[in-house]
C-alpha cells in the first residue's frame, strides 16, 4: 500500500497555536475565532459548537 497524504494534528503540541486562529487572522476574522477558541478551551461551548461558529465566519 502506498500513502499519498499524511495529516498532523499540530495545534498547541508541535506549534503553540491553534492553526485555525492562524488562518482567521490571515483572513481578517482573527479576533473573533480568537474568542470563540477561548470559550470553548473554558468549556463555556462544546467541540462542535465552537467548530460550526469559527467555520461559518
Amino acid at each position: 500500500m502506498k500513502y499519498r497524504l499524511i495529516l498532523f494534528d499540530v495545534d498547541s503540541t508541535l506549534i503553540r497555536q491553534e492553526v485555525i486562529d492562524l488562518l482567521a487572522q490571515e483572513s481578517g476574522f482573527g479576533t473573533e475565532v480568537a474568542e470563540i477558541t477561548a470559550s470553548a478551551m473554558r468549556g463555556e461551548i462544546d467541540f462542535s459548537q465552537a467548530l460550526s461558529r469559527r467555520i461559518s465566519l
